[in-house]
């Protein structure tokens, strides 16, 4: 319903309302004034009759009084009379064998015995009657006086005199006046409501208009416009709310322009609205100004990809990722993060440039578009996945692999895509500047013969990393290797010999040891490997494969040709002691046997070693 029909049916309904009110007050009035005319008629009728018997009385012919009552019954509108006496008149003069003057009902007894007046109306929709019982009271003030005719005293009841009135055409009177002015009402009604109606329709029709273009432009709809008013005012009114959504509309395609290529198209925009939209990529900027000023103060790597979690977790809503590091020099993958209890549906580790699809192509797979189109990816925890793909630079990628489960999911994610890569795009300078700080790092570990840690390492991994893999219950197998008569190598064949056999040490070691282990070059020809939750056999094992391999190679140097060996020492911590640099040194001492009973040997530590040696150093 418009606003002119409302307003008009608000105006007649009250200006009803009104007219039904002044209607029932006129209709009670006109029924109480045509009761006032019958009692004023009886009133009348009871004082004249009330002076005719007082004149029979006092004239002596009361025997003609039934003829005079008898009279005033014919009396149009009156439909009865009687007079009644009371005990007192009756005892005085007798009891009457008139008709008309015994008490007909109860209604005549109550006036006679309480001296008041008693009023009753019948009505029903054929007839209308009004009764009016009248009593006679004895006064001295009345002209004859009552009291000298009457054995009375003052005050007593000396009879009561009954009129019933005929008012059904007073009250037809009354409908018909009140039908007149029923009729009068409605016509003007009827013309109220043509009036107000034509009169306000300007001013609601441009009301109307103005209120469904607010509406269409709260819904997000800019484009919309004020149809033009009739009147001056409204003309205004619509010309002021058009300039101002046309410039909302402008300055908002403007905003959304510049602000989504910032952060990035998202690729379904749920919200049709110009002026949400904006607000949804301002926010995302701020989000994104922060979270780029967080990570400019991290130290490491770890910590930026610690907040990059947070972020696809927290505020993107992702549940299910695995965060993939791709070195593009060895080709190989690095896990980073995973959620706990979900598995990839892609399982590459080396390869990764023609393997990966998504890092082959360098566009965004998505599984929605062909469910096989990633030959790698084996879903079986997930009905859908979305792999994007990120260069950091010439060395380093990133990929997130997004598991879906179901179609809100996938909509979802596929919603937030835009503005995950505009945080990677955030991310990469600074994370490519700690990659390169972590490369400078690493080279400072490096011992560039072997290409092996260093010695400095050796103290960075008992100072830091040791520790906490001690808190999860880990424990170690420290290994020293030397090469036998490796001075001789140096003196006989020169250090380019030697370098070139160390770096042959180094290769079999690499090629011996699995990813639980560490080798280090601790100085010279001396080599120290750190294992991970060894066993006796494990450590064992290795300390010979490696002295078994080594043994095989032949040099040639100067025309000539020889093997080498080594010697090797180990002891486990904290098994054998609970102190670690006094495990290498335990580790030493095995090395420095082997050496004295005859080179190229594997010895395990034993507290029996100890006593051919300085204890107090142990």
């Amino acid at each position: 319903m418009n606003t002119n029909k409302k307003i008009t049916l608000i105006i007649f309904s009250m200006v009803t309302l009104l007219t039904l009110i002044i209607v029932a007050l006129v209709a009670i009035g006109s029924r109480e004034s045509g009761y006032e005319s019958a009692k004023k008629r009886a009133y009348l009728t009871a004082d004249i009759v009330k002076n005719a018997l007082t004149s029979h009385m006092v004239n002596g012919n009361m025997d003609q009084r039934n003829v005079f009552l008898n009279s005033l019954e014919r009396m149009k509108e009156l439909d009865e009379l009687w007079v009644v006496r009371s005990s007192t008149v009756s005892k005085q003069f007798g009891v009457s064998s008139l008709a008309n003057e015994i008490p007909r009902d109860t209604t005549d007894e109550k006036v006679l015995k309480t001296g008041k007046e008693e009023i009753v109306i019948n009505e029903s929709l054929q007839r209308a009657t009004l009764r009016i019982t009248i009593p006679y009271i004895a006064s001295s003030l009345d002209k004859p006086n009552c009291l000298s005719c009457h054995d009375a005293k003052e005050g007593e009841v000396l009879g009561a005199i009954s009129v019933k009135f005929d008012i059904q055409e007073d009250r037809l009177s009354s409908i018909a006046i009140l039908l007149n002015i029923i009729v009068i009402v409605v016509l003007f009604l009827i013309f109220i409501l043509i009036f107000i109606s034509r009169k306000i329709k300007p001013y609601t029709s441009s009301f109307d208009s103005i209120t469904k273009t607010l509406k269409m432009v709260h819904e997000g709809n800019y484009s919309v416009r004020a149809k033009e008013g009739a009147l001056k005012e409204d003309k205004e009114a619509s010309m002021w709310l058009n300039e101002l959504i046309e410039k909302l509309e402008t300055v908002l395609t403007g905003i959304e322009k510049n602000l989504t290529a910032f952060v990035h198209n998202r690729s379904i925009n749920v919200n049709n609205d110009k002026l949400l939209t904006a607000k949804e990529i301002i926010e995302d900027i701020s989000e994104i100004y922060h979270f780029k000023k967080t990570i400019e103060t991290d130290i490491s790597r770890e910590d930026i990809y610690y907040r990059l979690v947070q972020v696809l977790k927290d505020k993107l809503l992702v549940n299910h990722f695995f965060i993939f590091e791709n070195d593009l020099t060895k080709d190989e993958r690095k896990l980073i993060y995973k959620t706990e209890g979900d598995t990839a549906c892609c399982n590459i580790t080396n390869d990764v440039k023609e393997l990966c699809r998504a890092e082959r192509t360098d566009i965004i797979v998505s599984s929605e578009n062909f469910p096989e189109v990633c030959r790698m990816a084996d879903c079986n925890s997930c009905k859908d996945y979305v792999c994007i793909p990120f260069s950091i630079n010439e060395q380093k990628s990133v990929t997130i692999h997004i598991l879906c489960k179901d179609n809100e999911c996938l909509k979802h994610v596929k919603y937030q895509i835009g503005i995950i890569k505009k945080y990677l795009e955030e991310t990469k300078p600074i994370l490519e500047s700690r990659m390169l700080m972590d490369v400078l790092r690493e080279r400072n570990l490096i011992d560039g013969l072997t290409g092996l840690y260093n010695r400095k390492y050796l103290d960075e991994f008992i100072d830091k990393k040791m520790p906490m893999e001690l808190e999860l219950g880990h424990t170690y197998a420290i290994m020293f290797l030397d090469i036998d008569y490796f001075k001789m190598v140096n003196d006989t064949y020169g250090h380019d010999a030697g370098d070139a056999i160390l770096q042959k040490l180094a290769k079999t070691m690499k090629e011996s040891i699995s990813e639980n282990e560490v080798i280090i070059r601790f100085g010279g020809e001396e080599f120290l490997i750190v294992m991970k939750n060894p066993t006796e056999e494990s450590a064992l094992e290795l300390a010979q494969t490696i002295n078994a391999e080594f043994a095989k190679l032949v040099f040639n140097f100067n025309n000539e040709s020889f093997s080498k060996t080594v010697s090797i020492g180990y002891s486990f911590f904290p098994k054998d002691t609970d102190q670690i640099w006094k495990c290498i040194k335990f580790a030493d001492l095995c090395l420095y046997e082997a050496k004295e009973t005859g080179r190229n040997k594997v010895i395990r530590f034993k507290p029996e070693l100890l006593k051919n040696a300085n204890k107090e150093e142990y």
